[in-house]
């Protein structure tokens, strides 16, 4: 739920606003800060996972690098514009590494018969987090600032994941220990060599391959989804808060949903119907200003979003489950993360470089999102050959 929160409160919501309308940022600054952070979490993230695999521990790490990321973030606004924007980046990197982590820990709590209920639940509870950056954001935006929303979700963020730092399984009697410089040189290798050896399984290098178009356009649309909203459609703050908190509510249950379909109709179809559903939400959200459509189908696009969302997240990581092995399934996150990381990159660069650098508006941008996320969806068609 914590990382719910950051990812939905301070990167899609409170962040951009406060860079844009109050230090005179524009779709560039925003893109590029975010893409500069996810090619360090690119650099990072298979060592990250291959380092927790030889040491057979999840827990310290997440505890960890979620800490460090609670505390840049309530630091954001104190300090200079520059300063803040690099406490902004070191939280999502941070937030980032620990969901390698995160994602790792659902093998230790379900099998193959429930996988998907269990990851669907996972992504049910963790919109929770969500509602709690829609609600503080309704709440305290107007009246006390986003200076003020960084302190206070930094503060839902620590009491989020507590639980789970004191309930979670440490497993510290099981643990390796090692020497750090043989550590990192393993887990350098090990992760080269690890996308070296996607190429052998098909369906594998077919889905680490879409996920790097449909993930761009989807991880870009949602951040950059608040500012669309506001400066293109001409909504206030106020409404796109609304409009997605409608959305949070309808992915909550959505996520036991599709869980249940995952594990009745298996991973790999929901997730390809959840990327072609992308598609046409992206392309919807592009139509709606240019088309002058009634402004009631942005409450449409919101709902598809949360339910597709979450749709999205309980497909994915049964997959990824499936393909691995049970020694290696750190690793295979990692290298599941940073393609999504390499896509991360890219989508808000595109957005940017689009919109700002080119001067070619926000309307051109989303329509590329739309276009990358149906090449996503032929790639995962092309993949049920195998």
């Amino acid at each position: 739920m914590g990382n719910t929160l950051f990812s939905a409160g301070i990167v899609g919501l409170v962040f951009p606003l406060w860079l844009t309308r109050d230090m005179s940022g524009n779709d560039s600054t925003f893109g590029f800060s975010l893409s500069l952070s996810m090619v360090i979490v690119f650099i990072l993230s298979p060592i990250a996972g291959t380092i927790s695999d030889i040491t057979r521990r999840k827990m310290p790490f997440l505890v960890a690098t979620t800490l460090i990321a609670i505390f840049a973030t309530a630091l954001i606004g104190v300090f200079n514009y520059e300063v803040s924007i690099t406490l902004f980046c070191t939280a999502v990197i941070l937030i980032h590494l620990a969901n390698i982590f995160y994602n790792a820990l659902l093998s230790d709590v379900s099998d193959e018969s429930n996988v998907g209920y269990i990851g669907g639940l996972g992504v049910g509870v963790g919109y929770v987090g969500a509602i709690f950056a829609v609600v503080c954001g309704l709440l305290f935006y107007d009246t006390e600032g986003p200076v003020f929303l960084f302190k206070l979700m930094a503060i839902l963020m620590f009491i989020l994941v507590l639980p789970l730092f004191l309930l979670g399984k440490y497993s510290i009697s099981e643990a390796r220990v090692t020497e750090f410089r043989s550590l990192i040189e393993t887990a350098i290798k090990q992760a080269f060599m690890s996308l070296w050896e996607a190429r052998k399984k098909k369906v594998w290098a077919m889905f680490l391959f879409a996920r790097f178009w449909y993930f761009s356009s989807i991880y870009a649309g949602s951040v950059f989804a608040v500012l669309y909203g506001v400066e293109t459609v001409d909504l206030t703050e106020r409404e796109v808060q609304l409009i997605l908190a409608v959305g949070i509510v309808f992915g909550i249950p959505s996520g036991a949903i599709w869980g249940f379909l995952v594990d009745k109709y298996g991973a790999f179809l929901n997730l390809k119907l959840n990327v072609m559903a992308w598609f046409f939400i992206l392309g919807l959200a592009a139509l709606l200003p240019v088309m002058d459509l009634p402004a009631q189908l942005w409450w449409v696009v919101g709902v598809l979003a949360g339910v597709f969302m979450a749709g999205l997240y309980v497909s994915e990581r049964p997959f990824v489950i499936s393909m691995s092995e049970a020694h290696k399934v750190s690793e295979y996150f990692a290298v599941y993360n940073m393609v999504g990381r390499l896509a991360a990159i890219s989508g808000p660069f595109a957005w940017g470089f689009i919109s700002s650098t080119l001067g070619m508006g926000q309307v051109a941008s989303i329509t590329w999102l739309s276009m990358s996320a149906f090449i996503g969806f032929l790639v995962l068609l092309y993949a049920k050959s195998d």
